[in-house]
């Protein structure tokens, strides 16, 4: 069974994440169901901070605000997976930091969590397009609170999964509508 599953569980609690990628800054933004505190964390720091309440509490399903699949066309070329991400293409501008952020966060959750603890339902939240520069813990928390009532698409047919971790092509959640 592989770690990651693109079948959500609605009885499951919420981790969201907002995933950034900087060797110094506090890029990442972290929220969950019945957390009293929404963090804002260094990279690794939020690898340790989603581990431990994954390994204190159980299983969550898992919002990352990151790219989770790819698309390539038929000649190979990068295209962008559907018309949700029209102009925030995953493969070119902030799209590639956030392939990259979420490639490895998976990889090294993955080696760090209990063998048995599986399969975390896993999401992608596209939170983009916004009016104006919000903080990553404020990021986080719209991730999670909003979960619901966000638009939810599927990436083309023939997208595939970041890594060999996931089942397949997670859900696609986008949190603003383009202006």
């Amino acid at each position: 069974m592989k770690r990651y599953t693109k079948q959500l569980e609605t009885d499951l609690p919420l981790l969201a994440v907002d995933l950034g990628y900087s060797a110094r800054s506090k890029s990442c933004g972290v929220a969950w169901s019945g957390g009293a505190v929404v963090q804002s964390l260094e990279f690794g720091e939020c690898i340790e901070a989603v581990a431990q309440q994954l390994s204190n509490v159980g299983r969550h399903t898992l919002i990352l605000e990151a790219v989770l699949s790819t698309y390539h066309a038929i000649q190979g070329n990068p295209m962008i997976r559907g018309e949700f991400e029209k102009g925030r293409g995953w493969y070119h501008g902030p799209g590639v930091t956030t392939f990259a952020a979420a490639l490895r966060f998976v990889c090294e959750l993955d080696r760090v969590l209990p063998n048995d603890l599986r399969p975390i339902p896993l999401v992608e939240g596209f939170l983009s397009y916004k009016p104006v520069r919000t903080a990553h813990s404020e990021d986080a928390l719209r991730l999670l609170v909003e979960f619901d009532h966000a638009e939810r698409f599927e990436a083309l047919s023939d997208s595939e999964p970041i890594c060999d971790l996931l089942d397949g092509v997670p859900q696609i959640r986008r949190y603003n509508k383009p202006a």
